[in-house]
């Protein structure tokens, strides 16, 4: 009896074993449903962020060299005013400024302000060759096959511009002087009633004409006369009974 019992209970908890199993798999299979995979990505290289660096900050751009361009163009300007007969003496004031201008382009450059060095350079080596040029000219004028401006020509020569006639009157003789106040010519006239004519020209400027005419004989009352004439015009006449004097201020 108590072993038949036994075998029921032993059967029985098996049963009960059995029954509750069943529901505890299935729940398990129903609540762990499978999830599909999840797709693959492209994998992407990613580049670390390198070290910051700063913005680089453009140097100011500079000016051009304005003031060693007027050098180049005033030096050139001298060097061709200097050859003018009439105009030659401006050539002094244009090299000096030139000469200024590239100067003070060459010390902007230098200074980092300016670009163009070599163009202020080539402006003052301009200027002050024409400010030498100007002052070789005006020492040694036949040097260069011109004549200095204002100076006078005894006797004249060809192709000048104006022309230049002295002219003394003495009945009894005289001695003449004539020509500029710091460059004359001495020559004498005969006694007579005949005009004395002493000739010159100038290419141009402003010439101080002078003449003198005295008597050669102290003793002897002389009524002399002088006239200066310019291109045929009359600038100058005097007269007196032992000596005249004639000086014109032309241009």
């Amino acid at each position: 009896m108590t072993l038949s019992l036994d075998n029921d209970y032993s059967n029985l908890s098996d049963i009960c074993v059995s029954v509750f199993a069943i529901p505890a798999e299935e729940a398990r299979m129903t609540t762990e449903q499978p999830y599909p995979a999840a797709p693959a990505r492209h994998s992407r290289t990613t580049t670390r962020p390198g070290p910051h660096r700063p913005p680089q900050q453009e140097s100011p751009r500079r000016r051009a060299n304005w003031p060693g361009g007027l050098a180049v163009v005033l030096g050139l300007a001298a060097l061709g005013i200097a050859f003018l007969p009439d105009w030659g003496f401006l050539a002094w004031p244009v090299a000096g400024v030139g000469l200024a201008a590239g100067i003070a382009g060459i010390v902007l450059s230098s200074k980092g302000a300016m670009r163009g060095l070599g163009v202020a350079l080539t402006g003052t080596a301009l200027s002050a060759l024409a400010a030498v040029l100007c002052g070789t000219m005006l020492l040694y004028p036949s040097m260069f096959g011109t004549a200095r401006a204002g100076e006078l020509h005894i006797p004249p020569q060809p192709g000048e511009k104006h022309s230049v006639d002295f002219v003394v009157t003495s009945a009894g003789g005289a001695t003449v002087r004539y020509g500029t106040l710091n460059d004359q010519r001495t020559a004498s006239t005969p006694p007579s009633t005949d005009d004395w004519h002493g000739h010159a020209s100038y290419n141009g400027g402003t010439p101080i004409l002078s003449l003198t005419a005295d008597t050669a004989n102290a003793g002897v009352t002389n009524q002399i006369s002088c006239q200066i004439l310019v291109d045929g015009k009359k600038v100058a006449e005097s007269s007196g009974s032992s000596i005249a004097l004639c000086t014109a201020n032309v241009d």
